[in-house]
């Protein structure tokens, strides 16, 4: 017996809607955790990066460092200590289809420290690549679109080559996990990891180096210099966290 033309359409509406999982969403869904490409690569670090991560950079090695021996001396001498700020939250998705589908957004904010804010986003991406054995992000705006430069992150600086006082440009940067990311810790660690590798060695990280929840408060009387780690929360809407996070 034939299918009419509304009935093969209704049929094949119930195979979609059955492949969909509803999960709430302030939920994390772990399942999907260790799926990766369809032709992922192992890298020396034990993780898996996706087909577009540049295996012959130098940079997707174990260990890498950035420290250019002209910027790297001039910062060190200057303006060895940065300011850091590192925050994230899982968005919910609208159509409660679970972890697989929220995006985690990455904000991270950096006080000029005489480092090139384009290099370093770039050694960061990189970084971030190899650490956290994902594919180059679909969103990463630096210092530009929805990451303007921010006046405060600007350091002012006396210029011992040239005498003058000078002002260093800081990093806004703003990113994405998508589709694929540890709910474990959010990637707090290896982003923290992709940071500290994009910045000159021996760069003091003034108030310490660590990515929290968007929404976390330190309790009272917490130090200023803390890199404790912080669990990640459940997912929310856009709603529900500042407009200065979206």
């Amino acid at each position: 017996m034939f299918l009419t033309m509304a009935q093969l359409i209704l049929l094949v509406l119930l195979l979609l809607i059955s492949q969909i999982t509803a999960v709430p969403a302030g939920v994390i869904d772990a399942s999907f955790s260790a799926a990766k490409s369809d032709h992922p690569t192992t890298l020396s670090n034990g993780t898996t990066a996706f087909e577009n991560t540049t295996i012959n950079d130098d940079r997707f090695t174990e260990n890498w460092q950035y420290n250019d021996a002209d910027e790297c001396k001039w910062a060190l001498a200057y303006i060895p200590f940065v300011s850091s700020e590192c925050t994230e939250y899982c968005e919910a998705d609208s159509y409660n289809r679970g972890y697989r589908f929220h995006r985690l957004r990455y904000h991270i904010k950096l006080s000029g420290n005489g480092q090139d804010p384009n290099i370093w986003c770039d050694n960061f991406k990189a970084r971030m690549m190899y650490d956290c054995g994902v594919g180059k992000p679909d969103f990463f705006d630096c210092n530009t679109g929805r990451a303007p430069p921010l006046q405060g992150l600007f350091t002012w600086a006396f210029d011992g080559y040239t005498g003058s006082i000078i002002q260093k440009p800081g990093v806004n940067l703003r990113f994405d996990f998508s589709p694929w990311w540890e709910p474990r810790d959010a990637e707090h660690d290896c982003v923290r990891s992709a940071i500290r590798e994009a910045t000159c060695a021996g760069t003091v990280f003034t108030n310490g180096l660590r990515c929290i929840p968007t929404m976390y408060k330190a309790p009272d009387g917490a130090p200023e210099l803390d890199e404790s780690f912080v669990e990640p929360t459940r997912c929310m809407y856009n709603s529900e966290v500042p407009p200065e996070a979206t």
